[in-house]
C-alpha cells in the first residue's frame, strides 16, 4: 500500500506537469538562473541573496549560469522549468527591456509582457564608463578628444549584444560627436577581464563589476550616466557635469518568476527578498560590494520595466539596430 500510494503520488505529479499546472514543494531545491556568466555583478548579488534566502526559508537555493544573449537563454531556460515556485531568474533591468522592443515571441519563445511575472527588485545602481590607463585619458572630455583622433579608442566592450549597455553606446554616439562601436561580451566579468587585460579601452559596467580596481589606477572612471552623482562614489563625476547629456544609465536588479507560477509562491518569495533585505548584515556585505540594496515589490518592478519600455521603444527604433 506504501509503494502504491508514491507511485499515486508519482502519477498525480507527473500530470500536473504535463497539463503545464503547478505544485507546491515547500521542500524541493530551488534554482535561482543567472543569465551571464560568473565573476559580475548579477552573478554575485545572486550568490550573496542565495544565502540569506537558504536561512530565510530553510531550503536549499542553487545558483546556475546560463548565458548568452544577454540573458534570454536564462529566460527561455525559467519559462521550460516547472512554473511551481521552484526557479528564478535573477537579473539586470535590460534583459526585459531591449529583446522585448528588438524581437517577437516567436524568436524569444516567450512573451515578456504576458508571461513573465517581475518578483522583487534587489538593487539599483549606475552605469559608467570605465577606461584602461592605455587610453591616456584622465577624464571624460580627455578621453572624447582623443576617441576623435584614434579610432581604435572608439570601441567599447558591453555585457550583452542588445543589452542597455548596447543603446546606451547609441547615445554616447550623438553627445560625443564621435561613432562608438560596440564589443558585445557574454557578461560583465568578461568586460571587466578585457578592460584589466587592455584588450578594450573602454567599456560600461556597474561599480560592483569594477570599482575595487580604481584605486590603485588600474581603471580609470570616466562618469556615470545618471542625471546625479550617486550617493556611494559621491567623487565620482556625471556624464552630464561633464558636459555631455547621457542619464539613461540607471539600472536596478531584480528577480522574476513566470505568471503561472502560483501568486501565493511569488509572494512568499518576494517576502523573504524584503527580509532579506532589510537585514544588516546582507547591506553590508552589498555596500562592501560597491552596491546599493534597493528593495522594491513586484508590482513596482513591472511598473517600472514597463515604463523603460516604453521609454527606450523610439530610442532602439531610431538606432537601427538590427538583432
Amino acid at each position: 500500500m506504501k509503494l502504491f500510494g508514491k507511485f499515486k503520488w508519482w502519477l498525480t505529479a507527473a500530470a500536473l506537469a504535463a497539463s503545464g499546472q503547478a505544485f507546491s514543494n515547500d521542500k524541493a531545491p530551488i534554482r535561482v538562473l543567472v543569465g551571464f556568466v560568473p565573476g559580475g555583478t548579477s552573478d554575485a548579488v545572486a550568490r550573496m541573496l542565495a544565502d540569506e534566502l537558504r536561512v530565510i526559508l530553510g531550503r536549499t537555493v542553487l545558483v546556475e549560469n546560463k548565458p548568452g544573449a544577454g540573458g534570454r537563454i536564462a529566460a527561455q531556460a525559467l519559462m521550460a522549468a516547472p512554473h511551481d515556485g521552484t526557479t528564478y531568474l535573477f537579473s539586470p533591468d535590460s534583459w526585459a527591456i531591449f529583446p522585448t522592443i528588438l524581437q517577437t515571441p516567436g524568436a524569444l519563445r516567450y512573451n515578456y509582457l504576458e508571461d513573465m511575472a517581475p518578483v522583487a527588485r534587489v538593487i539599483s545602481y549606475p552605469l559608467g564608463l570605465y577606461a584602461s590607463p592605455g587610453t591616456g585619458a584622465k577624464n571624460l572630455k580627455e578621453f572624447v578628444e582623443l576617441a576623435k583622433k584614434k579610432p581604435e579608442l572608439t570601441m567599447y566592450a558591453s555585457a550583452g549584444a542588445g543589452s542597455i549597455t548596447e543603446f546606451l553606446g547609441v547615445v554616447m554616439s550623438q553627445q560625443f560627436g564621435v561613432k562608438m562601436t560596440v564589443v558585445p561580451y557574454k557578461g560583465a566579468g568578461d568586460v571587466k577581464t578585457a578592460i584589466l587585460g587592455n584588450q578594450a579601452p573602454v567599456g560600461i559596467m556597474a561599480p560592483g563589476d569594477i570599482f575595487q580596481y580604481v584605486s590603485d589606477g588600474r581603471v580609470i572612471p570616466l562618469g556615470f550616466m545618471t542625471p546625479k552623482r550617486w550617493p556611494v562614489f559621491p567623487n565620482v563625476p556625471t556624464m552630464l557635469e561633464q558636459g555631455y547629456k547621457v542619464t539613461q544609465g540607471e539600472a536596478f536588479m531584480g528577480l522574476w518568476s513566470t505568471k503561472k507560477t502560483p501568486a501565493a509562491e511569488r509572494q512568499k518569495m518576494e517576502d523573504a527578498i524584503k527580509k532579506a533585505i532589510a537585514n544588516p548584515g546582507f547591506k553590508e556585505r552589498m555596500l562592501q560590494a560597491n552596491l546599493s540594496p534597493d528593495f522594491g515589490s513586484g508590482d513596482e518592478m513591472d511598473k517600472q520595466v514597463r515604463s523603460l519600455i516604453q521609454f527606450w521603444t523610439p530610442v532602439v527604433k531610431e538606432s537601427g539596430f538590427k538583432p
